[in-house]
């Protein structure tokens, strides 16, 4: 049986992403008040980084209550690192399934949900210092309402 070189990269690539252990080196949650997330207001983050060597996942928590009216939720984020350069990604996360079951843990009306950016990618940050994350709600909403926080976490590989 023959195994192309490129199959066996992708295989290895795979196996390197999901049998990664991670330790959490930040996590934080901002509250959203009163459940009402106006657009264009950003949630921001600053994150410590010191080891440039190992890669990292972030990844995004979202807590939603019943009150929220769809089944998806589109967030715009932004990362500066130390040195002013910014990358913009844009995340989607399916909150709930099409019947309207919410997808995420919880219990008495809160759910939570994570995500992790950049499609489970391993990164690297290129140099150490404070890196900052604004996440702004990328839905049509001027008010979205029934997001109770957004939390990011960055986890280094072990």
């Amino acid at each position: 049986m023959k195994v192309s070189l490129c199959s066996f990269g992708l295989c290895c690539m795979i196996t390197f992403v999901t049998s990664c252990n991670f330790d959490s080196i930040y996590e934080r949650s901002v509250d959203i008040p009163k459940e009402e997330w106006k657009k264009n207001q950003a949630i921001t983050f600053d994150i410590p980084i010191a080891d440039t060597i190992n890669g990292y996942r972030i990844v995004v928590n979202v807590r939603n209550s019943n009150e929220y009216p769809y089944s998806n939720l589109f967030l715009f984020l932004t990362t500066f690192s130390p040195n002013g350069n910014s990358i913009k990604d844009t995340l989607e996360m399916t909150l709930a399934d099409n019947k309207g079951k919410w997808l995420g843990s919880g219990f008495g009306g809160t759910w939570s949900t994570e995500a992790i950016l950049r499609n489970n990618m391993v990164i690297r940050f290129p140099s150490s210092g404070s890196y900052k994350i604004e996440v702004i709600q990328a839905m049509r909403d001027d008010i979205l309402r029934g997001i109770k926080d957004i939390g990011i976490k960055v986890e280094r590989a072990k």
